[in-house]
């Protein structure tokens, strides 16, 4: 008996040649092993396990998680590449297999037509994806500010240089210690054209203990008022924290840091926690974002009857919930966090309906059934959201995160007994009761918290 490598050119006669491409389609190699070429066959099995081996590498830590890396900008390119060489390699195997087929039979326009088929399909579908992946690269770099914003209000210019002079450092924030807490603070901000200003309506800290494997959420009312500045100084009864940014920008408090990063610093210093990150998310992204992983389910606590909600449309007013179980799609979801008007309704309790809809989100994200819709996010909220969170980081935090048990998580809104509320009867301003919040702040965060073992800022409440 005589073993060959391959077998002779001739042992392709009577083999199907659409028969061969179907195999090489299904996986590359499979239709040159069919023809008879055992090398040929090697040759093009060998790059699609490989291809194989890294997908299963990807996906050790599950699916979830997988798609939460195509949040990181390089890793879409990078995929892309791969897509688009796998799609390559496919269609040479395809091309290669059909030539070693029988020829001149009848039928022979059939096997042709399945092969065009084929290969048709293999660049339709590669590019495609290789397309999609793309534009979620490009969203990416978009969303994690390599690119800058239009969410987050610009510095006002500084003075020219003059000769020899050196620019100012770049603002940055502190970087989370090795192995330590991460903390960031996420602002949903009404940006709507109609707006002649930004309002960082929504004022949320997010703290991530690895020590405890715990988080903290803590909200302050976006109508605080009077409160000590990280600077020096104290704010005015009719200034509230959600118009920081607009104020700096036109000069009305003189701060050393540009608007946005004065708000992060004000909110750092009076909830007494280093802010490692930031986040900024727009009206229409949250709905886009809400949508697109089919709406969340929450369980409303007290029934809601705001006769006077804004849809944003300009035409109608008013919006009514019932309490307990409830599925919100996007517009009804805003709505949920946006209402603050009607009895037994105000400022904290839909901040605390905020933090409620964050992690019944999250929650949501984590379900495997959502592994194809997150890519999709990405690309939809590229422009409606922006952070310096490293996007390479994403991923493990995601995976962090499902590994946090409900009990974990702390919730706190700086309403009563942390604040009191109408210092000002023109603005129905909010002050914070610094003490108490400087107590609450060692309670939830120990020793990170900045005032561990300092005295509290004093009361700035009229």
């Amino acid at each position: 008996m005589i073993l060959e490598k391959d077998m002779p050119s001739a042992r392709g006669h009577g083999r199907s040649p659409s028969l061969a491409a179907l195999l090489s389609f299904l996986w590359p190699g499979l239709g040159q092993l069919y023809a008879g070429k055992r090398r040929a066959a090697a040759l093009f099995a060998v790059p699609a396990l490989l291809a194989l081996l890294l997908l299963a590498y990807e996906l050790r830590q599950g699916l979830v998680v997988f798609a939460a890396r195509f949040a990181d900008p390089s890793f879409s390119l990078a995929a892309v590449a791969v897509v688009l060489l796998l799609g390559g390699w496919r269609l040479a195997a395809v091309l290669h297999a059909s030539a070693n087929g029988e020829r001149h039979k009848k039928g022979g326009l059939f096997e042709r037509l399945v092969v065009v088929a084929l290969a048709v399909l293999i660049v339709v579908s590669h590019a495609g994806v290789g397309y999609l992946l793309a534009v979620t690269s490009g969203a990416g770099s978009q969303a994690f500010n390599l690119g800058g914003s239009d969410l987050i209000d610009p510095a006002s210019p500084g003075p020219s240089l003059a000769p020899g002079q050196t620019p100012a450092p770049e603002e940055t924030l502190p970087p989370p210690s090795q192995g330590g807490r991460v903390t960031i603070l996420l602002t949903g901000v009404d940006a709507a054209p109609s707006r002649s200003e930004h309002l960082y309506d929504s004022i949320m800290v997010v703290s991530y203990d690895p020590k405890t494997n715990s988080v903290q959420m803590v909200s302050v009312p976006r109508d605080s008022a009077s409160f000590p500045f990280y600077f020096g100084g104290v704010d005015s009864a009719s200034t509230k924290i959600n118009s920081i940014p607009t104020y700096v920008r036109n000069g009305w408090i003189k701060s050393p840091n540009s608007p946005y990063m004065t708000l992060v610093k004000e909110v750092s210093y009076l909830v007494g926690i280093p802010i490692n990150y930031y986040a900024v998310m727009d009206l229409d992204g949250f709905v886009k974002m809400i949508d697109r992983v089919g709406g969340i389910d929450v369980d409303n606590p007290s029934a809601i009857n705001d006769p006077s909600y804004d849809w944003l449309d300009g035409k109608t007013y008013g919006f009514s919930l019932a309490a307990g179980p409830q599925h919100l799609d996007g517009k009804h979801a805003l709505a949920y966090v946006r209402s603050r008007h009607g009895a037994d309704n105000s400022d904290w309790k839909r901040a605390s309906r905020q933090q409620q809809v964050m992690v019944a989100l999250l929650h949501k994200m984590a379900q495997p059934s959502q592994i194809l819709a997150l890519p999709g996010l990405i690309s939809t909220l590229g422009s409606s959201v922006t952070t310096d969170f490293p996007a390479n980081q994403v991923a493990d935090y995601v995976a962090t995160g499902q590994n946090i048990p409900s009990q974990n998580i702390s919730q706190v809104v700086l309403g009563p007994p942390y604040s009191i509320t109408g210092i000002s009867t023109a603005t129905a301003s909010t002050c914070l009761i610094n003490a108490k919040v400087a107590a609450l702040s060692i309670q939830l965060f120990g020793n990170d918290s900045l005032w561990y073992g300092k005295p509290a800022p004093a009361d700035t409440c009229p």
